[in-house]
């Protein structure tokens, strides 16, 4: 039987990623805590661990930790339906990946209501909507939203609706880099803003309005508002979600470089496929919010 101390230092470690700060974690030895990862490793005959800076997960170990996330959400869903009265006043603390726009725009407002009424904290892990499925692989979340339209092996994945984005500028950057219009030359100057060296959204978009297959120089800010504050401070272009800034476009703070040219983003809830009554309660709650102030036109995939 798997011993849940080694399942949370495995988790501890994964997490901090080494395993004197793991040790700090757990207040623990550091000895202690590689003991306890090694007994886990003699018990399954295989590594959980990499012996790297920052250690990670092995494929074993995400498993794991998969399991362990499940086991805990499990666990507390017992405790409270045996005892409630003890446990009404403690919180449960679910981790779930979001990308930065979704994050900025809609999630909190779609999931708040659950939040209050279940004694819910959430442990957010932000990234690029393209790689937050990497979050749950590894075992890092429960759930994720991102823009992987099949589920994980293990999970189910549902559709949240599509996000709109337009390609916006200030009047004034505009004039500075688009004087003669919007065409391949500019497009080589004009500094733009990338989320990481992951984000390809910029480049897929300026493809398909465009036609352009070239460099640009870009910024690159892990942050929704960092991209807000760059194009309104005009130092640069770049494909913003209307959600966040429909009151600047209709005052003409910023402008739409391509006008009837947009790029939709579908987004999709993962989550495992044994699932607590708190993240069945989140997926309620954003299948909900999401299908009245996504953008609900685009041909639903089919669920599995």
């Amino acid at each position: 039987m798997l011993d849940p101390r080694q399942l949370q230092t495995l988790a501890a470690v994964a997490e901090t990623g080494g395993f004197d700060k793991a040790a700090k974690k757990l207040f623990l030895t550091q000895s202690a805590v590689s003991q306890r990862i090694r007994q886990l490793e003699e018990l399954l005959g295989q590594p959980v661990l990499t012996r790297t800076v920052p250690a990670e997960a092995t494929e074993t170990g995400r498993q794991l930790l998969q399991h362990y996330q499940q086991l805990l959400l499990m666990e507390d869903q017992l405790l409270q339906k045996l005892n409630p009265a003890t446990r009404q006043r403690e919180f449960t603390t679910l981790a779930v990946g979001v990308n930065a726009d979704s994050l900025a725009t809609w999630y909190m407002q779609a999931v708040a209501p659950v939040l209050s009424e279940r004694d819910l904290l959430l442990d957010i892990v932000v990234d690029d909507q393209d790689h937050t499925h990497e979050l749950m692989r590894t075992g890092h979340v429960i759930g994720c939203v991102g823009t992987r339209p099949v589920p994980i092996q293990g999970g189910i994945q549902h559709y949240l609706g599509a996000m709109r984005y337009l390609c916006l500028a200030t009047p004034s950057f505009a004039a500075r880099y688009f004087p003669d219009g919007v065409d391949h030359a500019a497009l080589a100057r004009a500094p733009s803003i990338l989320f990481s060296r992951k984000d390809a959204v910029q480049g897929q978009f300026l493809r398909q309005a465009a036609g352009y297959n070239g460099s640009f120089p870009s910024f690159t800010i892990p942050s929704a508002q960092g991209f807000v504050e760059l194009t309104r401070q005009g130092l640069a272009y770049c494909l913003l979600p209307e959600l966040l800034l429909e009151d600047d476009l209709a005052s003409g703070k910023l402008i739409d470089l391509f006008p009837g040219q947009y790029i939709d983003i579908p987004l999709y809830w993962h989550h495992w496929r044994v699932e607590s009554q708190l993240s069945h309660a989140l997926t309620e709650a954003m299948l909900d919010y999401c299908g009245r102030y996504l953008r609900q036109d685009k041909v639903k995939p089919a669920e599995q």
